[in-house]
């Protein structure tokens, strides 16, 4: 059969080209190492030849530049992936980059494809004649801390790099190491951005295309001639003068940059003297220096100017390396650099999802049927919607949470009689809390010491904390209780965070399940996105199996979306299986995509006319950046893209000596600035007015004498907050303290106030708002001090309505201060006062009442029930409604904290005139 598959039957070619030879190789490596024979489904077949067809089709501005495949989950869209992959390394002579954007599955595919992919070779030249063959070279991107953890001798080694390796055939990574290829290339010596004619983009799922909110990334480069003149203002400063004077000693300077290296050099300098060890740096042995912490870890690679200047003051370096913001990455035109775009999906995504990816990619779509809908005779299963409970509904919509918990019990016990039940909780936090409430209710219903066997996590927190037990609970959830024999066996209740409804494979074997429906699928929370739907009711009904859902949900989690597009959430459908209520949720995300894509639309083409603009400087007139009034221009280009449309972008351009930015064409158009610049309180209102930028740029005349400004931080330390999935030794309430005390000590004069709001199963005030001057050591050392607390509960909306009320109180500041509140939230609100339960109370004070000049930086990390989302949204729309800063900063995982908070000093740094360093 192996052979048969090889050859084609006739002598005629069939047109399946190096596609036979994958699947033989394919069936090869899994009869070896299953004794299996794995052929290839007619419908995978199908999709490879129209991707084949669409990579041979020739390249113009009217064809498409990317293909998007609908492949319902269990189709084996990796296997098609991986066959794509060879197809574009042998046949076309590219490179490939495959984009998996979960490390778990990234890892997974990698290792199943890889004796595949070592089954072929290449032309060992390109372009030689001789007949010399290689294997192909094939990578898996992984983190540098697990890069270290492998022992020196593990054969895997070879295989493995912490970044994109620019000579490897295949290479498969997550969407981060292709913005970092990209970077590698705009930061190296040879700036070859043309080199992507060589490389195709392959995507499982197209989450990393869809870019609905910061678009793009700056890059920092070292500067001699700068360093020379931070260098001597160092010396100077460490002799006693005075940031008067040598401001003075300056003016008269015909570097265009000089003021701006003595304005950073002085405030480095300070914040330099304020580091302390352990905390903010550690001395590296190796280097001769100190080296930054990040997130609890040194990183010789991380540059600040505040530690340059801490080195020099403690007689550890001679030197001041400065380095300043001269590139600006847009990540949608990056992507398009790429030969050819190929994705595949469980759902290509809404309306608007579809109209971005047309009109930013030129994608064109097509849809895979699954295998057995082709069958005659064949069972093919959808999950389909189940009436349970005591109402009989297939969809619950509770007034509360605790009503929803009850109804959740009901359901599941019910279910569990006759099926494995599958509940997929909002959170990781709501998934422990679930666990232990569903083991209470068990004992509670007689089922006693069984609870703890019966009730079973997949809960991320489980996997960091005990990754084998996480597999032993995923390996039984779909196993009978106890011995599993007779008639009236009966099955677990597994309860997985919304990592469980994506990727990973619940197998039922058991006739008898597939008879009474098949797995249960039983979520509590709705994603609004189509795709993450898609991808929930995947977990069951796959292969041939029966597959159903059971969906119980809480209201008030939908309040705020229900409110703001004036639609009542549907409590009760037309029939007992209906879905109105799903459908509703997931119009309403719908609905949010698009008006992010809208709000983000100014800013990415912004992004994109500086991304063209820096690779025409840097690529093809690299001379002109010799001239120091070209890089200063350039600078204050990449500082001030957030408040600048695309023609002020050219006229700034255009200031460029030598340089013609109407001469270079363009796929940006001009929306407008994506924000106003801040402003300092007491500039005049009227007349010339020097922007302030996140990298420094020039303040206004008088900033010095501004007046205070009241920063309140509202932070979240409930029970998840310790979870170490940061990508450091620090878990989520580690990293955001670190943060609050770079951003007080960096960013937060001594004039100015601080509080600090900790909130988790009730709310606490741990630092009133205090002037920083008066009590910077006692307010430090407080933060430094706290502690994520162990129980459960989040009071999220509580917090703000006391941060409100704290930033509101008379005589806390002159009216005209500005008043900051920075929150951050990971997971939903679980324990604010009944009256308060989705936000009423903030909603209406910042309708009616809300502080003066009042600027808000909403942080939430994780998927956030919709409603919520809707929520925060509304507020920071009503404060940017009202003249002021506001900024939702949506993270989709722990890692991104640390950038979160960037942003928050980014702004915070405008407005005192701080250099931020990327």
């Amino acid at each position: 059969v192996l052979e048969q598959t090889r050859r084609p039957p006739s002598r005629e070619a069939d047109g399946l080209g190096i596609f036979r030879d994958v699947f033989y190789q394919w069936a090869a490596v899994m009869k070896d190492k299953f004794d299996l024979l794995v052929l290839p489904h007619h419908t995978q077949v199908i999709c490879l030849l129209v991707f084949r067809c669409f990579l041979e089709t020739k390249r113009s501005g009217s064809e498409p530049h990317a293909l998007i495949a609908q492949v319902g989950t269990g189709e084996g869209k990796s296997m098609i992936i991986a066959a794509l992959a060879l197809y574009v390394v042998v046949v076309l002579r590219k490179k490939a980059h495959v984009v998996v954007d979960d490390e778990t599955l990234l890892d997974r595919d990698f290792w199943t494809f890889k004796p595949l992919f070592d089954a072929f070779t290449v032309p060992a030249a390109a372009n030689s004649a001789s007949n010399t063959t290689r294997p192909i070279a094939s990578k898996l991107c992984v983190s540098e801390d697990r890069l270290s953890g492998f022992h020196r001798d593990d054969a895997r080694l070879e295989s493995l790099s912490a970044r994109v390796d620019a000579d490897a055939d295949i290479c498969y990574c997550e969407a981060k190491h292709v913005q970092s290829f990209y970077a590698s290339i705009a930061r190296g010596g040879n700036q070859d951005f043309d080199g992507y004619e060589g490389r195709v983009l392959i995507l499982d799922e197209v989450d990393a295309l869809i870019i609905d909110e910061e678009p793009n990334e700056a890059f920092v480069y070292p500067n001699k001639e700068l360093s020379e003149m931070a260098t001597t203002v160092a010396e100077a400063m460490a002799g006693g003068a005075t940031p008067g004077r040598l401001q003075e000693a300056l003016r008269d300077s015909p570097h265009p940059a000089a003021e701006r290296v003595v304005r950073e050099m002085c405030q480095e300098w300070t914040r330099g003297a304020r580091m302390k060890a352990s905390d903010d740096f550690v001395y590296a042995k190796e280097m001769g220096r100190y080296c930054a912490l990040q997130g609890g870890r040194a990183n010789p690679k991380a540059w600040s100017l505040a530690l340059e200047c801490r080195n020099f003051q403690d007689g550890l370096s001679r030197e001041i390396l400065f380095q300043e913001r001269l590139f600006v990455m847009s990540r949608p035109r990056v992507f398009r650099k790429y030969h050819r775009i190929m994705g595949l999906s469980g759902s290509i995504g809404s309306g608007a999802e579809r109209a971005f990816l047309k009109e930013t990619y030129r994608a064109a779509f097509f849809e895979v049927p699954p295998f057995l809908k082709t069958c005659r005779g064949s069972p093919f299963h959808e999950a389909v919607p189940v009436a349970l409970g005591s109402q009989r509904q297939a969809v619950y919509v509770e007034a509360s949470p605790g009503a929803q918990l009850t109804r959740l019990a009901e359901v599941v016990f019910e279910a569990r009689e006759r099926v494995p039940v599958l509940v997929i909780a909002r959170d990781r936090a709501q998934c422990d809390h679930l666990v232990e409430s569903l083991r209470q209710a068990a004992r509670s219903r007689g089922l006693g010491s069984t609870s703890d066997d019966m009730v079973r996590s997949l809960s991320r927190t489980l996997f960091e904390s005990d990754p084998e037990q996480w597999k032993d609970n995923l390996n039984r959830s779909t196993l009978p209780l106890g011995d599993g024999s007779g008639a009236d066996k009966c099955w677990r209740v597994t309860v997985a965070d919304p990592r469980g409804g994506r990727g990973t494979d619940y197998r039922v074997d058991d006739p008898a399940v597939d008879a009474w429906g098949g797995l249960l699928l039983v979520p509590t929370a709705i994603p609004t996105s189509q795709r993450e739907w898609t991808q929930y009711l995947g977990r069951t009904a796959r292969q041939d199996r029966r597959g159903q859902f059971c969906a119980v949900l809480c209201a008030a989690e939908y309040a705020a979306l229900s409110a703001k597009y004036g639609e009542a959430l549907p409590s009760e459908g037309s029939g007992a299986t209906s879905l109105e209520a799903v459908e509703a949720i997931i119009s309403w995300g719908d609905r949010e995509i698009a008006g992010r894509i809208r709000a983000s639309a100014a800013l990415y083409h912004c992004g994109v006319r500086v991304n063209e603009i820096c690779e025409e400087l840097f690529g093809r007139q690299p001379q002109l950046l010799r001239d120091p009034l070209a890089r200063e221009r350039l600078v204050e280009i990449c500082q001030r893209l957030r408040w600048m449309g695309v023609g002020e972008v050219d006229d700034l351009a255009s200031q460029i000596p030598g340089f013609k930015p109407a001469a270079l064409p363009s796929e940006a158009r001009d929306l407008g600035r994506p924000q106003e610049p801040p402003v300092a309180a007491d500039a005049p209102a009227a007349g010339p007015q020097r922007m302030v930028s996140a990298g420094g740029a020039a303040l206004p005349r008088g900033q010095a004498d501004a007046p205070p400004k009241v920063v309140i931080f509202c932070l979240d330390w409930s029970l998840s907050m310790l979870s170490q999935d940061t990508g450091t030794n620090l878990t989520r309430f580690g990293t955001c303290v670190a943060c609050v005390r770079r951003i007080l000590r960096d960013q937060v004069r001594d004039q100015d106030l601080v509080g600090v709001v900790g909130f988790g199963a009730q709310v606490e005030t741990v630092v009133p708002p205090t002037v920083k001057g008066t009590g910077a050591a006692q307010v430090d050392a407080r933060i430094a001090g706290l502690k994520a607390q162990m129980l459960g509960g989040t009071c999220f909306f509580d917090a703000v309505s006391t941060c409100l009320q704290q930033l509101g109180q008379a005589g806390l500041a002159p009216a005209h201060a500005p008043r900051w509140l920075v929150c951050l939230t990971d997971g939903d609100d679980l324990g604010s006062r009944r009256e308060n339960m989705s936000g009423e109370l903030v909603t209406r004070a910042l309708e009616t009442s809300p502080p003066a000049n009042l600027n808000m930086v909403m942080i939430t990390v994780g998927k956030l029930k919709e409603r919520n989302v809707r929520v925060v949204d509304g507020w920071v729309a009503r404060v940017a409604s009202r003249g002021g800063f506001a900024q939702h900063l949506s993270e989709r995982n722990a890692t991104a904290i640390t950038s979160a908070f960037g942003v928050v000093a980014e702004c915070l740094g405008a407005e005192v005139g701080g250099a931020n360093e990327c």
